[in-house]
């Protein structure tokens, strides 16, 4: 009898978690601006990142504001327009269609972002997107934001790395990227003015290369960085990834900086690291004055061991 009366407790405290974790039209995942919120049955309270929207609730954006909303079937939208808004009628804007992939990939964005809130005094300490070294002169070194290997489904890559921050007076660096064939061959030298390079596997000389070498140094100095190895993830093992990836870009719109939260985060789930920076990087560019962007970006740099 006992352990019956258990098993109907146990049931019922699954049904009420169920239904309150869909209990919800809208979760904030982004919130820019002096933005406010009227929940139904009271008054008007400032608007708060992670906030859940119902949909009897209206929201009141100020000028220049932006708001990226994930629904709770994983689509997202970005609200940008300002003045007032009902829930019930940004929930009608989306579009109907099946989003279990992107439902599932919603929640990892929103989970890795509460995983990752405690990180803050962290994250100001190691500056994450810079990374800086602190002493050029006696020792510091180049590390490429990846693993030593790496492997990418995507013709374009964003590598990124480091800069180290110099003594006495400071000089504009140029970094020199060597890129290698499976046999040590070296392919293509090129030179940048900054802490980036968009690799491009479907043009020249890395189309048709399943294995791309790089390091990175400091044009004029000793200091390079190690060398990290790039493969291109085989046909026979992306075919189930490909497929999964086709069926989420089907059900997002996949050109907003919310989107692109959301690939990032199928990239990451599947190992492909380059892949995901990307997408992150992609998400900062798309909105550049929205700081949750910058800051799901650093953490997963900090996540993946990617800084100093």
């Amino acid at each position: 009898m006992k352990s019956l009366i258990k098993i109907l407790v146990v049931a019922l405290w699954l049904g009420n978690y169920a239904a309150n974790a869909q209990n919800y039209v809208f979760k904030v995942l982004a919130n820019k601006g002096d933005n406010s919120v009227k929940i139904e049955g009271a008054d008007w309270s400032p608007l708060k990142t992670g906030q859940s929207l119902n949909s009897g609730d209206e929201l009141k954006l100020s000028d220049e504001a932006y708001l990226g909303l994930m629904h709770s079937s994983g689509k997202t939208l970005e609200v940008k327009t300002p003045g007032p808004h009902t829930v019930s009628g940004l929930a009608a804007n989306l579009k109907s269609k099946n989003t279990s992939v992107a439902s599932k990939y919603a929640d990892f964005v929103m989970n890795k972002m509460s995983d990752d809130e405690g990180s803050d005094d962290y994250r100001k300490s190691i500056g994450a997107t810079g990374a800086v070294d602190r002493a050029l002169a006696s020792g510091a070194s180049i590390k490429i934001m990846a693993l030593s290997s790496s492997e990418i489904i995507n013709d374009e890559v964003i590598l990124r790395w480091n800069e180290p921050q110099q003594e006495g007076e400071i000089e504009e660096l140029q970094y020199e990227l060597v890129f290698s064939n499976l046999f040590d061959e070296t392919i293509k030298t090129e030179t940048v003015d900054k802490t980036s390079y968009l690799l491009n596997r479907s043009e020249k000389p890395f189309k048709d290369q399943s294995f791309i070498k790089v390091k990175v140094q400091v044009k004029g100095k000793d200091l390079k960085s190690d060398d990290y190895a790039i493969t291109i993830k085989p046909e026979d093992e992306t075919a189930e990834i490909k497929a999964t990836l086709e069926e989420l870009k089907s059900e997002i719109e996949g050109e907003s900086a919310m989107d692109k939260l959301v690939m990032a985060a199928f990239y990451e789930d599947n190992d492909l690291l380059l892949d995901a920076l990307t997408a992150y990087e992609q998400a900062i560019q798309k909105a550049p004055d929205v700081p949750v962007f910058e800051k799901a970006y650093e953490d997963f740099l900090i996540r993946n061991g990617f800084t100093n």
